[in-house]
């Protein structure tokens, strides 16, 4: 069941850089490009740290 919840992870983490990649791109102003970044910034953190938790919770 963990290879699912981690493969679905990657799915969506995949999907909301897709998302946001565009946006990213073609913005000119810096201090938005930051927010998004670090929006996607703290989902890939999310994801890499969510796979330590040996308690089994969700």
């Amino acid at each position: 069941m963990k290879s699912l919840r981690r493969a679905t992870g990657l799915i969506g983490l995949i999907l909301l850089g897709a998302f946001l990649v565009p946006y990213i791109m073609k913005l000119p102003q810096l201090d938005i490009t930051v927010i998004l970044l670090g929006g996607l910034g703290l989902a890939v953190y999310d994801y890499f740290s969510s796979g330590n938790d040996e308690d089994g919770s969700p």
